[in-house]
This record gives structure tokens, C-alpha cells and sequence, in this order.
């Protein structure tokens, strides 16, 4: 047996048994929805009336900001218009460095001044995301005395989100069962040829209507989206307690992922609610955030690169294997990016190595037997259920055009997450190596057109 076939055999078995690995892995999620029929919960006019008899606690949204000079002033017009709930205000984080996002944040302060609040962070940006919120938090606390109020929750969001009008009502609900609360994030509908932005619809959508509802009965910490997270005052003042002083980490990109692994571990429960309303005309729609993703090709794996490094690298740094068997179990899930790109990669070399095979060689008989074929079958079934798995949660959330583009799309989301993973394991490297603390990764925002621009909000 020559090199090149002994290579190619071994090729072969790695990925075929990683594949099985992994589909069983993601064939066991499936599966569990479908046996305990897990689905989003549908409500009615009449629930909702029920959702907003509930008293209103004071809600602080907060949204923090480095170059978003251009989005932060729709954003809020749009959402203060829209937002149906009256006990909530916006603060503004900005950088002292970032002047032409202060200015913008500052007209909204004097335009709204019962609504917005500015806080202007002591450090010049960017820092990491989390210190610019730990910043806010304290600043909310500390002024509270001069304004007279008192925030029970506190809302994450960012600067290009839409909240639906009935969100807050729906938080504030589910607030009196949990301290953390986290409802779905959605991507609005992009235009077919757009396939890098179709990709986030495609895995939010089955990861916020199907993925986050099994770690729910299953009893696993649920992590934070960084927005459309809502967290208690005592949860607050717990991890503040529990961190000297700041209630998300710092020193990480993914200050929101390990947000919700402290919730649990600290023994406060969470909700994930997932809500779609139907109208009295028949019509559905999600409670949920909903935004605009990156939709170039290199934004997205700059992007993703901040989530792998946050999750698979730090995430491991700082967590380690802490937690409840399910808990190590749903890490495992989480941290297993770069081992799904490792296994794309070579995927890849396989079946370039299979065409030059059959053009020069004789397929090895190892391959050709049996038990191999069978496996292999078995991992092309698994494959197409998760296919099928994932049109079905698309078919949920956006346009009917976007399920026949799951394939496709997929095939390109393995791409940029191979990208995204090589980026995120030499930032990882750059940092272990110089120990510089992670700061923010910027990605340029949209909102949709007109979007909080069609005419100006009264002053409330």
C-alpha cells in the first residue's frame, strides 16, 4: 500500500467518523424537540392583553456605542415611537474620542430628556463591549438618587436593533418567574443574491426557534444574545458583587455568552421566551429583536472571528468545564466551531483526493466496504435532516424564498467559518503571546430605510 493510499484511507475515516460525531450530535437536539414537542409558544390578543395588565417595572435600556454616529439617532427616534410600554428609559454609552457619536447621542438627550440619558465612559474607546456596559451600569446606579427613579431591569440592546412594540410588555412579564431573560434575535429579510447576510437568517432562525428551547428543558444555562436580554437589579448587583464591581467580564468578546453560563452558575433562574404573536386577521410575527447582519463576504468573518475567539478560546479560558453535566455538555456544542471548520477543511482535501483517486488509482478496498458505505450513508441522511431541519425554522421566521436558499447558504457558511476560525485562533494567539486585553471589533450597521426618520418623535 502506497503513501498517498494510506493517507487517503486515513482521510477518509477521520472525517467520515468525525461527520457521524457530530450529526448524531445534532440529530439528539432534533430529536428531543420533536419527542417533547417543543415549539415556539403562540399567543393570542387575549394573552397579550393578559402580558400588559401586569405593573410596568422601570426598565433601563442600554446601548453602548463606538461609531455609530449615523445609526444611534434613528435607531432611538424609531424605537421610542414604536415601543408600546412607558416605564423605560435609554442611556447612550459613548467614548470622550468619539465625538461625532456623543454629538448625536446628545441631541437625543436634549430632544427626549425623559427617554435618553448619555453616559460618557472615563476611558477613550474603544474598550471591550463589556467594560463600556460595567461603565453604564455603574453610572445608572449612582445617578438614580439625582433622577429620582429606581430601575428594577436592565436591557441590553444595540445600536442597530428594532424592538418589537410588545418586547418590553413580554419581559416584564416573564421578569416576575426570571432573573434573566432572553427573547429571540432575528435577521430582517435580505435580497436573495445577498447569501453572506441570508446566512445569519438561517442560523438564528434555528437557533432561536428550535436550539435555545432544548437547553431550556433540558436545564441548561441559556446565553445571553447580547441583545433582547433583560437581567434583574439583583442579578446585577450580584455578579457586581461577585466581580469587583463589573456584572459582565471585560476581558472577553463574548461578555454576553458568559453572562448566561454566571446566571446559572450563581443560582438565578432564566427564561428563554420564545413568543409569536397572531393577530386577530391570522397574521403571525415573533416577539423578538430583529436587525441587519453583515453582508460582506470579510465583515462576516470578522464578525464570526469575535464570536469564535469569545467562545471556543476564551470561553475555555474562563470557564473551563464548570457546570452541571448538561452544562458541559451545551459547552461542548458551543466550542465545537473550529472542529466543525477542521472538518470542513478536510472534507475538502477528501474529495479532491477521491477525484484524483479515481482518475489515476483504484479506490481502496477499505472504502468500499460495507460497514464504511454504511456509515457514510448514514452521515448523508443526518446531513439532509439537518438541512430540511433548518429550512423548516427559516420557513418560521422570513420569506418563503429563503428556504430553497438554506443549501447554498450553508455550503457558504462553512466558508466563512473556516475564515472566521483561523482569524479568531491567531488573535487568540496574538493576545495569549503579548497579553494585550481584547477590545471592540467594529462592524458597520444598518437599519432598515426610513427607519425612525419618517417624521420626529414628540417630545415625551
Amino acid at each position: 500500500m502506497g503513501m498517498f493510499e494510506s493517507f487517503f484511507i486515513l482521510l477518509a475515516f477521520v472525517v467520515v467518523l468525525g461527520g457521524l460525531i457530530f450529526t448524531i450530535d445534532d440529530l439528539f437536539i432534533d430529536l428531543y424537540a420533536l419527542s417533547k414537542r417543543l415549539n415556539p409558544l403562540r399567543i393570542t390578543s387575549d394573552f397579550l392583553t393578559k402580558i400588559k395588565a401586569r405593573p410596568e417595572k422601570n426598565i433601563a435600556i442600554i446601548v453602548a456605542n463606538w461609531k455609530e454616529a449615523e445609526v444611534i439617532g434613528p435607531m432611538i427616534r424609531g424605537n421610542l415611537r414604536n415601543i408600546d410600554y412607558n416605564k423605560y428609559t435609554f442611556f447612550i454609552g459613548v467614548y470622550p474620542n468619539d465625538l461625532p457619536t456623543w454629538e448625536a447621542a446628545k441631541k437625543l438627550e436634549e430632544t427626549y430628556p425623559h427617554k435618553v440619558v448619555v453616559v460618557v465612559n472615563t476611558q477613550p474607546g474603544p474598550t471591550s463591549k463589556g467594560q463600556m456596559l460595567n461603565e453604564m451600569a455603574r453610572h445608572i446606579f449612582q445617578a438614580e438618587a439625582l433622577h429620582g427613579l429606581k430601575f428594577d431591569l436592565m436591557l441590553m440592546q444595540d445600536s442597530e436593533d428594532v424592538l418589537h412594540r410588545h418586547s418590553l410588555s413580554l419581559m416584564n412579564y416573564y421578569s416576575e418567574q426570571a432573573d434573566f431573560v432572553q427573547i429571540p434575535v432575528f435577521s430582517f429579510d435580505v435580497p436573495a443574491r445577498s447569501l453572506v447576510g441570508g446566512v445569519y437568517i438561517d442560523e438564528f432562525a434555528e437557533s432561536h426557534t428550535k436550539d435555545l428551547l432544548v437547553r431550556e428543558a433540558l436545564g441548561a444555562a441559556i446565553p445571553s444574545a447580547g441583545v433582547g436580554t433583560l437581567i434583574s437589579r439583583k442579578l446585577v448587583q450580584t455578579l457586581q458583587g461577585n466581580q469587583n464591581g463589573d456584572f459582565l467580564k471585560e476581558d472577553t468578546l463574548t461578555e454576553d455568552y458568559h453572562l448566561g453560563m454566571m446566571t446559572k452558575e450563581l443560582g438565578f433562574k432564566s427564561k428563554f421566551a420564545c413568543v409569536e404573536y397572531e393577530k386577530e386577521n391570522g397574521q403571525r410575527e415573533f416577539i423578538a429583536t430583529k436587525e441587519y447582519f453583515p453582508s460582506n463576504f470579510h465583515a462576516s468573518i470578522r464578525q464570526k472571528s469575535r464570536w469564535t475567539l469569545g467562545i471556543a478560546f476564551q470561553g475555555f479560558d474562563n470557564l473551563q468545564w464548570r457546570g452541571a453535566p448538561i452544562d458541559k455538555y451545551f459547552m461542548w456544542r458551543d466550542r465545537r466551531g473550529p472542529w466543525n471548520s477542521m472538518l470542513f477543511v478536510l472534507s475538502s482535501l477528501l474529495l479532491i483526493l477521491f477525484v484524483v483517486a479515481r482518475s489515476f488509482f483504484t479506490i481502496p478496498e477499505e472504502l468500499t466496504h460495507p460497514a464504511f458505505q454504511s456509515v457514510l450513508m448514514l452521515n448523508m441522511i443526518n446531513m439532509s435532516v439537518r438541512l430540511v431541519q433548518r429550512m423548516r425554522a427559516v420557513s418560521r421566521t422570513n420569506a418563503r424564498r429563503h428556504v430553497f436558499l438554506v443549501p447554498i447558504r450553508w455550503m457558504l457558511a462553512n466558508v466563512i467559518n473556516v475564515g472566521a476560525t483561523f482569524k479568531a485562533y491567531r488573535q487568540y494567539s496574538e493576545g495569549r503571546r503579548t497579553g494585550k486585553r481584547p477590545v471592540w471589533i467594529k462592524t458597520e450597521h444598518r437599519l432598515p430605510e426610513n427607519f425612525g426618520q419618517e417624521m420626529e418623535l414628540r417630545n415625551t
